[in-house]
């Protein structure tokens, strides 16, 4: 398609000039303020991804922190538990009638003129699958901390 010509003639005076003059600074005054704006609002894009991978890291740390003091209170009320259930088998060694009674089925001694009658059936004493479960527990423990250390 061919251009048409303009059917109106430009004036070629001082005004005219001046006025063409002051609209081309102004469309390069906005080009300039728009390119400007361009890079405030990237810098500032920029900034705010940084700061937000920054929050997001420090985020995802804290969920796994709280995490891990869930686990810790919880092996805290396991271990405190069982410090309670040690501390009534220590009191009850502090008895003497308890002490004898042990010696008495454990080791097998008797009281004058007392005979011992010993099944394969006999239960074991509370003491020995207290002291079994926490030596059990305390090997455990001794190598996740050998396998933590390598």
């Amino acid at each position: 398609m061919d251009k048409k010509k303009s059917s109106v003639t430009r004036m070629d005076n001082p005004y005219i000039k001046h006025k063409t003059l002051e609209s081309i600074r102004d469309f390069k005054h906005k080009r300039k303020l728009k390119r400007r704006m361009q890079l405030i609002i990237a810098t500032g894009v920029l900034l705010i991804l940084l700061f937000g991978s920054g929050l997001a890291r420090n985020y995802y740390k804290l969920q796994q922190l709280e995490e891990q003091k869930v686990v810790a209170q919880e092996e805290l009320e396991s271990l405190d538990l069982r410090q309670e259930e040690l501390e009534y088998y220590i009191g009850l060694l502090e008895d003497e009638e308890y002490v004898a009674k042990l010696a008495r089925s454990e080791y097998y001694l008797t009281k004058d003129k007392e005979i011992v009658f010993s099944f394969p059936d006999d239960r074991k004493p509370d003491h020995t699958e207290v002291t079994e479960e926490g030596s059990a527990l305390f090997e455990n423990e001794e190598k996740d901390n050998e396998e933590d250390k390598e």
